[in-house]
């Protein structure tokens, strides 16, 4: 599209038209975008200043032209940036700085749409159509480094010319070419609204899937016009033949089965009875037993995945989703299906996921689906509903909690815009508060007697208050707890002080909520009770939604209680999926029965089942290997593993006979696992049980110049971005004290060391210290001292890094540290760009944070080195950011984080630890019949003090009986973890099982599942 400016006279238009008649020339109306004359206003609103020419095309990017109507004697000189004139209308100018700042200011604006991150090439031209080249180059102008080339008379009488020279530079270039949704973004958020009328939305009734069965050629050809207009509207194609077809008939087929919208599955020609050809719409007339034959016949065919996207639009579904087997492509084309054959708005569909970065998957895919099926259909209401999907409700469980608290804080006391808090310091403080109380009336002898220490009681107290928060106890429910009973003097006080202390501490704790108007995060779930069993509360909240849960098996009974209110109150349509086999999250209160739980809840709705089978990342080799070991815990109670959850796979093994393997240390192993690795692409993961472990395999491969990638659980607060951004947060807050600007100074953030020993003689005189510091750094860091000033610290922090080139500066930086580690060794390149790129990720995603936490408030560096600190003592959940690199082939991860994920080759080279090593001071009794009836939880402790070179315990009657319950369910969930943990593998998995063995471990599972035994077999 090109608008012309309205202008009809004002200084320079000639030389302005005679730039816009060329670019109208050489560029097509259909495709580009070019503007005479778009406005900008500054941004502190003082003044506009028009772009003279702006294009937007999809492979120059935005390019903005500034046109000086100027002959070449009337330029003076030319000084950097500074253009100098004579008998102009004025004397002055920076024409390629003015329009710099134009092109920034506006892809600042563009680059707040997501769409648009990172997706602009960005151009910068002078237009000087009055001067030719060879007149620039008789002055010498093109000799001079600082100016850049302009474009000539000779480039506006010449198309390609013109074209060519735009193409020529850049001052930045993205990747790849912009799509027409992008263009289509772009369009909109510069306000210019297309000519053309008419929209294209769709069909009343689309189609979402049309299958296929074909026996012969001439079959296909009867068909191909209609699978050809099919795909063309966006209709997904299912082809299962008999035959080998001529798919290449077919216009566009490569870009549609890359999309997955035309999908082909070859059967067996040698098949009896081969069903008759014909097609189906939407799933339509295909019973139970005709897609049970059509799996049979057509191996590769996804008939559980086909299943679950085509039930009926009402139906509430329950999905057994194994490893590998694509529940989000099902979720996303279930979506899909809704939206195009029910007319469902996308307002109407919420989806939880189980953490924040599985959201932002989540919405990504969708979106990537949307524009997708865009670019394959030009149908615009798919552009629609990829802008929809920002708008859509996909979050995880807390955060769709949190939605519902604020619609809902009137019935409970609260404002509508309710705080998050951890209370964490208010806790401690009532616990002291509630002892100070009890021994008030009672004597404090008796306390001292058993030696415990005070504060090592309150802190687990706190710990036992967390606990049972985790847990989802209500007020009511903690006062009622049932204690048990103990025997003796000593365990009796002890246990009198838990009881006064949870019968009155989340009424002080409510009390202080109230004032503050703020919850716990613990909160956000089990505050929900209050709701959940109300009909008058719950039918306030907006009804008849679609609702999708993923990861379903690590669900808490909460969680469960409210989808099935959620059905019961408001008609949800509930759409499950998960695999119980994976519950791993138990020790957060998830319940891994949660399936059969749901299902309980919600008596008298018809739920659909489907097991998903068809694994898409492990060979059929490995998964025949792993099959046996399933069984075998299956039969010891340890996992549960019936038939139906047997995965089968049509995937080839690299490896015949070479992946499966055992032996006693897994270092030999890991050398030629990585020497044997076919593409550099693909992955080995270490994967361990817990942080600690990783540590220890990082150790060995830093001692042997192993490049690896950790993936661990709950490290942000402790990498080394984070905690040096606190070192120079605190050095710009106590700008006078030695100690705190050295530690900054010695950041990469400068990158200046200043040797302690110099500092010696000024005897400690920090006067004396500064004034050396400063002398020796140029009085740099005093500048961004005082231009604190003047100036937001973030900004301020920013400025340095941008000053002090961190990024330029990070690799000589992350060497030496390296270099320390290995003691000195050479590092690899490999290693060193990883722990930069570490560092950056880690970097970007700590403002993220920053932005996200203090998003309305102006933030002073007191209250960042505050939450800084907090967080570095507290915070182990935040992880860190997955890195996207090819540079490590070997990832060390714990299984937890593995979980979603999948690697070429799997290790386990810790499996001898013993994962009951640390004793648990206390549980609490899990969900059950008895304690529905009796609204009463028992939970049992044990309290150990070190007295001289003995120990002493006191524990009440509870404590064995729940912990015998509690060991045994640990070694199933160990059981779980080994399971998540092999079936990551795609080609090949490596055991160690040493040969010393101490008490409950994943080497005992394995081996009590018959590995060694196997093993043998297969020799």
């Amino acid at each position: 599209m090109f608008i012309p400016t309205m202008l009809k006279d004002s200084p320079g238009l000639q030389a302005e038209l005679c730039v816009w008649d060329a670019v109208t020339k050489a560029f097509d109306e259909k495709t580009s975008l070019a503007v005479h004359h778009y406005p900008m206003f500054f941004s502190n609103a003082s003044r506009r200043r028009e772009i003279d020419i702006l294009i937007v095309d999809n492979i120059l990017g935005v390019c903005v032209i500034e046109v000086k109507g100027i002959k070449i004697d009337q330029i003076t000189a030319i000084q950097g940036h500074q253009w100098s004139y004579t008998n102009f209308y004025e004397t002055q100018g920076s024409p390629f700085q003015q329009a710099e700042k134009q092109l920034n200011m506006l892809c600042q604006h563009l680059e707040t749409n997501p769409l648009l991150y990172r997706r602009l090439s960005k151009r910068v031209f002078i237009a000087l159509p009055y001067i030719s080249e060879q007149q620039w180059r008789e002055r010498g102008f093109d000799k001079q480094i600082h100016v850049p080339l302009p474009l000539f008379k000779e480039d506006f009488a010449d198309r390609q010319r013109l074209l060519k020279k735009l193409q020529t530079f850049a001052l930045s270039e993205a990747r790849g070419r912009m799509t027409k949704l992008e263009l289509a973004k772009i369009s909109q958020m510069l306000g210019i609204q297309s000519t053309n009328t008419h929209s294209v939305v769709l069909d009343s009734y689309l189609p979402f899937s049309h299958l296929y069965v074909i026996q012969t050629r001439v079959d296909f050809d009867c068909y191909k016009r209609d699978i050809s207009d099919a795909l063309s509207r966006g209709t997904k194609v299912y082809i299962l033949t008999y035959t080998d077809l001529q798919i290449i008939d077919l216009e566009g087929y490569e870009e549609y089965m890359k999309a997955f919208q035309l999908n082909v599955y070859r059967g067996e020609q040698s098949v009896q009875n081969p069903i008759n050809s014909g097609y189906f719409i939407d799933g339509k007339n295909i019973k139970e037993s005709l897609l049970e034959i059509m799996a049979e016949h057509f191996p590769s065919f996804n008939s559980g995945q086909y299943k679950v996207i085509h039930q009926p639009i009402e139906a509430h579904q329950i999905i057994t989703a194994g490893a590998g087997t694509g529940k989000t492509h099902v979720m996303i084309d279930r979506v899909l299906f809704l939206l195009m054959t029910g007319g469902i708005s996308l307002k109407l569909i919420i989806m939880i996921t189980f953490t924040n970065a599985s959201t932002t998957e989540m919405k990504k895919r969708l979106e990537e689906k949307f524009i997708m099926l865009f670019n394959l259909t030009s149908n615009s209401q798919f552009l629609l509903f990829a802008e929809e999907v920002k708008g859509m409700k996909i979050s995880t469980i807390h955060s769709f909690a949190r939605s519902i608290l604020k619609q809902l804080a009137h019935e409970i006391g609260y404002g509508q815009n309710i705080q998050m808090r951890s209370f964490k310091f208010e806790k401690k403080r009532i616990v002291y508060e509630l002892l100070n109380e009890f021994f008030s009336i009672r004597s404090v002898e008796q306390f001292l007697s058993t030696k415990l220490k005070d504060y090592e009681f309150v802190d687990f107290v706190c710990e036992l208050w967390e606990e049972m928060e985790k847990k989802g106890l209500t007020s009511e429910e903690t006062e009622r707890i049932d204690w048990g009973i103990v025997s003796g003097e000593k365990a009796t006080v002890i246990h009198e002080m838990l009881r006064y202390i949870f019968k009155h501490c989340e009424a002080r704790l409510d009390s202080l909520k109230y004032e503050e108007n703020a919850i716990t995060m613990g909160d956000l779930i089990r505050k929900l009770k209050v709701f959940t069993k109300s009909r008058n509360k719950m039918i306030q909240l907006s009804k008849d939604h679609f609702i999708f849960v993923d990861e379903f098996q690590d669900s808490d009974a909460i969680q469960i209680e409210l989808l099935a209110s959620l059905q019961k109150f408001l008609q949800y349509r509930l759409f499950v999926v998960g695999d119980i086999k994976q519950a791993i999250y138990r020790f957060r209160g998830a319940d891994y029965k949660s399936f059969q739980e749901l299902q309980d809840m919600t008596k008298g709705v018809a739920y659909t089942q489907t097991e998903l089978q068809l694994n898409y990342r492990s060979s059929a080799s490995l998964l025949d290997k792993m099959h046996p070991l399933f069984e075998c815990w299956h039969k010891q109670g340890w996992l549960t593993y019936g038939k139906t959850d047997r995965l089968m796979s049509n995937e080839a093994s690299q490896f015949p006979n070479k992946d499966w393997h055992v032996s006693a240390s897994f270092e030999e192993d890991l050398k030629k696992a990585l020497e044997t690795l076919p593409e550099k692409q693909d992955k080995i993961a270490l994967i361990v049980r817990t942080n600690h472990h990783a540590k220890r395999i990082k150790e060995y491969c830093i001692s042997n110049n192993i490049s690896t990638s950790e993936n661990l659980d709950g490290t942000f607060f402790k990498s080394m971005p984070v905690l040096h951004l606190k070192t120079l947060v605190e050095a710009l807050l106590y700008s006078n004290e030695p100690k705190f600007v050295l530690n900054a100074l010695q950041t990469p953030y400068f990158g200046c060391v200043i040797p302690y020993s110099t500092l010696v003689p000024f005897g400690g005189n920090k006067g004396r210290i500064m004034s050396f510091i400063h002398a020796c750094t140029n009085n740099d860091f005093k500048q961004y001292v005082l231009s604190l000033r003047t100036l937001a610290p973030m900004t301020v922090i920013q400025k340095i890094i941008f000053d002090k080139q961190l990024f330029i500066r990070l690799p000589d930086y992350m060497e030496k540290k390296l270099l320390e580690e290995n003691e000195e060794k050479r590092c690899s390149k490999e290693a060193i760009e990883l722990a930069v790129l570490r560092y950056e990720k880690n970097l970007q995603h700590l403002m993220t944070l920053i932005e996200r936490n203090f998003p309305s408030q102006h933030v002073t560096l007191q209250m960042l080195r505050d939450w800084l600190q907090l967080q570095i003592s507290t915070n182990r959940t935040e992880n860190e950011p997955i890195l996207n690199q090819s540079a490590a082939q070997v990832e060390i991860t714990t299984v937890h984080r593995s979980k979603g994920l999948e690697y070429h080759t799997v290790f386990l080279p810790i499996t001898n630890s013993p994962f009951n090593a640390v004793g648990q001071q206390y549980f609490l009794e899990e969900k059950s019949e008895q304690t529905d009836k009796e609204k009463v939880k028992k939970l049992g402790w044990k309290v150990k003090v070190e007295v001289e070179r003995d120990s002493v315990e006191y524990e009440n009657n509870h404590f064995q009986v729940l912990k015998a319950y509690e060991d045994y369910e640990q070694f199933k969930e160990e059981t779980r973890l080994l399971y998540v943990a092999l079936t990551r593998a795609k080609q090949r998995v490596y055991i160690t099982i040493p040969k010393k063995i101490f008490g409950e471990c994943w080497a005992k599972i394995l081996i009590r599942g018959g590995l060694l035994d196997r093993l043998e077999a297969l020799k």
